[in-house]
């Protein structure tokens, strides 16, 4: 989901950033960092997804549903 997308809905269920960040006790800042995608924690993105009712892979998708990186190391196993 777009951020804009994920705020639609958040008011469209009457809850805040705020609320939500106090309830998991962090800042508001690091809610609205993840909903703009500046940075990750499964526990936020978990908790907006509950807020508005959705999945929280279908919320956000690219880190849920990406697929693991693979080893990039040129040096070789010994």
């Amino acid at each position: 989901m777009h951020p804009a997308d994920i705020q639609s809905a958040l008011k469209k269920n009457g809850i805040t950033q705020k609320e939500i960040a106090e309830k998991l006790r962090v800042s508001g800042m690091a809610v609205s960092r993840i909903i703009h995608r500046h940075g990750t924690s499964n526990r936020i993105m978990r908790a907006v997804a509950e807020a508005i009712g959705r999945d929280h892979r279908q919320v956000f998708p690219e880190y849920y549903l990406a697929r693991p990186k693979r080893k990039t190391s040129k040096v070789a196993d010994m």
